[in-house]
């Protein structure tokens, strides 16, 4: 048995595997692996990930397991459970969290490599069985050295798996918490399990399970979350949030609400694990070959603790009764919420009160609640933002989030609260939240403190932290951020950045950056970084996490020095197109870092540092796009007169290339040589006018991914790359990210 970093080679590799956590290792379990039902498998891959510290004698584990579509990622779908003081504390548990069998966040499943036939299972994949998962796992922490468990938690799906945890292995587990769940799956359950894959089952791309990975059946699978959803919820809780309320003309809003769930699953998941899993649910019955079923449930001898929702519709809350009072000892803790089955992922606070009591341990304080109606919903399911930067797009920002909050919270439970902004001579902060319309009025009127930066941000930031969901967005250009970036993560609070200088630190400082959001279970989203709004980071992840070999990474990376060459091939003075570059926010705050090429470098290196690189800014070799004399430091009138006397040499060259049949651009390149080595290069270039860089007008951004799978034809990402309004939309699509509970259900 062996593991290695990273995520699950083969596992993932086919077509659209889901995401895979960069922090999930992967633990290798050799073949064959016998399965309940019959058949083996040629060895199990399992993606996993922990917290926390082994006690050197092995007993300090806690066992979390996830629900249906869940992933490894405890702590982005659990995240108040985690930490100092709460029920899973890392300083005192080693708290082991792994995909389970059958699914696809690196762990063998459908999506898998068949050896047999160098493609992936697909519907082919084997049945499996809840205690098959259970064996998984139970190989897992024994390659990891633990000796006992402390506790096994788990909702729904979860659930299952700790009930098994309890049976299999009684001289292991010490204890259980058993959330939302059932001890065998009800007709009503499998009813509407298969009602959702004949939904897959009713697509034409489905194909008996043989469908094509680069088209997946999306459209059943869709169907499929649309039906779930409407039994993850409640029916009260459903008509006052929708009622008969249109949408658009001819669409409700519940459809829309139900599309755009059924959409965010289908862009993470796989139609045949969705199969596998749900059909592995329907065989759950504790008493399945050991007899009685009530007899099988008072054999249970650990302390449990069963979690109830009163609200719940899949799992009734009669169900867990019944467990709680078979099992001897169990404790029975009701969670009164509207919210259904899902209150065991929304209202985590009143949960993981649940459990550190179980567990003995003092609950965390919480922040005092505002009396304001509301308040409830927004402790349990808002984020509290303080943006950093009131230029372009800090205001752009602003100002979404004012005109589409209450769609924001109606159609997609995203509720934002922005708390604070900040500029570079003061900061106002305020709990209930700014009124939008009257930011700019508050920020004037507040007493001069200065820009935030590593020496005033404690004090801000603890604020910050007092409040529910608190996240750091920054949409400055400033230097020294990262260190505000690791107090903010020591505080618990996420953060959102467009800031590319913390992630051109020396590499050191950079995965000791890294290393410190990883330890608090912090989010750290920079994807508006490269390329505003476009997909550039997130694609180049996804090639890399699917098992691409990335070759080339090459493009215009700046959206600025592109609209400086389209004016000057229609003829207009480098100066003139400078100056209106800055007048219509195209530029840097210091335009000398476009011009100079720094600013196309720091993006060049973040790409390499995502394929792996460890190089420096200075490793990347930068050829200015203007002669750097002409970058004296100085104000921005300064830098128009010394471009002014480049004018006629800039617009000669342009003239010449013309002539040539050729365009000037300025290109980012990162190669992937022998060994793995990564060189980055950014310049200026002479481009052929049937280059797909020719045809780039204005802001456009371009960038093609040469890899393995996209040799011939490379993968292309293109669009606006600068701009307030698409790297505000950027920052709203990463704060979706946070809070989609991304792997929970």
């Amino acid at each position: 048995m062996t593991h290695r970093n990273g995520s699950a080679g083969a596992t993932a590799a086919a077509g659209r595997a889901a995401f895979v956590s960069p922090e999930t290792r992967s633990f290798q379990i050799p073949g064959p692996f016998p399965l309940e039902l019959g058949g083996a498998l040629p060895g199990v891959t399992v993606g996993y990930r922990t917290w926390g510290t082994l006690d050197a004698d092995g007993g300090n584990a806690v066992v979390v397991c996830h629900a249906l579509t869940g992933s490894a990622d405890a702590d982005l779908w659990w995240t108040q459970m985690f930490g100092p003081g709460r029920a899973l504390d890392p300083g005192r548990d080693f708290i082991v969290c792994s995909n389970i069998l059958g699914s696809c966040y690196g762990t063998t499943g459908p999506t898998s490599i068949d050896p047999a036939t160098g493609a992936p299972w697909h519907g082919a994949f084997p049945a499996i069985t809840i205690r098959d998962m259970v064996r998984v796992q139970r190989a897992l922490i024994d390659g990891l050295g633990v000796r006992r468990v402390r506790m096994a938690v788990g909702g729904s799906l979860g659930g299952m798996q700790v009930l098994e945890w309890a049976l299999l292995y009684p001289e292991l587990v010490e204890s259980v918490v058993f959330v939302a769940s059932t001890a065998r799956h009800s007709a009503w359950c499998i009813g509407l399990s298969e009602a959702q894959r004949q939904a897959i089952y009713a697509d034409p791309r489905w194909k008996d399970g043989r469908y094509d990975a680069d088209h997946p059946p999306v459209a059943g699978l869709g169907a499929a979350r649309m039906m779930a959803m409407l039994s993850y919820r409640s029916q009260p809780s459903f008509e006052e949030r929708f009622g008969r309320r249109p949408q658009t003309e001819d669409l409700f809003a519940v459809e829309s609400y139900l599309r755009y769930q059924g959409k965010q699953l289908v862009d993470r998941f796989d139609p045949a694990t969705y199969v596998t899993l749900t059909r592995a649910m329907d065989t759950h019955d504790v008493s399945r070959g050991r007899g009685d079923f009530e007899e099988v449930l008072r054999g249970v001898r650990q302390p449990t603790l069963v979690v109830s929702i009163d609200s719940d519709v899949l799992y009734w809350p009669w169900e867990q009764r019944e467990v709680a009072m078979l099992v001897p000892g169990a404790r029975l803790a009701v969670m009164d919420s509207p919210h259904g089955h899902d209150a065991f992922l929304i209202d985590v606070d009143r949960l993981n009160e649940m459990v550190a009591d179980f567990r003995g341990r003092p609950v965390a304080a919480a922040a005092a609640a505002p009396a304001a109606p509301g308040e409830q919903a927004f402790a349990e399911r808002g984020l509290s933002l303080l943006v950093l930067g009131k230029g372009k797009v800090g205001r752009e920002l602003l100002e979404q989030i004012r005109v589409q909050r209450t769609e924001l919270e109606r159609d997609y439970d995203v509720l934002l609260r922005v708390v604070g902004v900040a500029d570079t001579r003061a900061t106002v902060l305020d709990p209930r939240g700014l009124d939008l319309a009257r930011w700019e009025e508050a920020l004037s009127a507040a007493p001069a403190t200065g820009p935030v930066d590593p020496h005033s941000a404690p004090a801000l930031l603890d604020r910050l932290a007092a409040l529910p969901r608190p996240v750091l967005v920054d949409l400055t250009a400033a230097d020294g951020m990262e260190d505000v970036y690791e107090q903010a993560f020591r505080r618990g609070i996420d953060v959102i950045a467009s800031n590319k200088r913390p992630l051109a630190v020396a590499p050191r400082r950079l995965e000791a950056l890294r290393a410190a959001r990883r330890q608090h279970h912090r989010h750290w989203h920079y994807d508006t970084a490269v390329g505003a709004s476009l997909p550039v980071i997130g694609t180049l992840r996804r090639l890399v996490r699917t098992g691409d070999r990335v070759q080339r990474v090459e493009g215009s990376l700046s959206g600025t020095l592109g609209y400086l060459c389209t004016e000057l091939a229609r003829g207009t003075p480098l100066s003139l197109a400078a100056r209106w570059a800055m007048g219509l926010g195209y530029c840097e705050a210091d335009p000398r870092d476009d011009l100079s090429g720094v600013d196309s470098a720091r993006k060049a290196l973040i790409l390499a540092r995502e394929l792996g690189a460890t190089l420096a800014l200075e490793d990347v070799e930068v050829e200015p796009f203007v002669p750097p004399a002409l970058l004296a430091p100085g104000t921005p009138d300064a830098l128009i007169a010394a471009l002014r006397g480049h004018d006629e040499a800039m617009a000669a060259q342009v003239e010449r290339l013309r002539r040539e049949g050729k365009v000037l651009r300025y290109v980012a390149r990162v190669a992937v040589g022998e060994g793995g080595r990564v060189e980055a290069r950014v310049g200026p270039e002479a481009v052929a006018l049937d280059h797909p860089l020719a045809r780039l007008v204005g802001v456009e951004a371009h960038v093609a991914f040469t890899t393995a799978r996209h040799a011939e034809r490379p993968l292309v990402v293109q669009g606006a790359g600068v701009g307030g309004a698409n790297t505000a939309g950027g920052v709203i699509a990463e704060i979706f990210r946070i809070t989609s509970g991304r792997g929970a259900r």
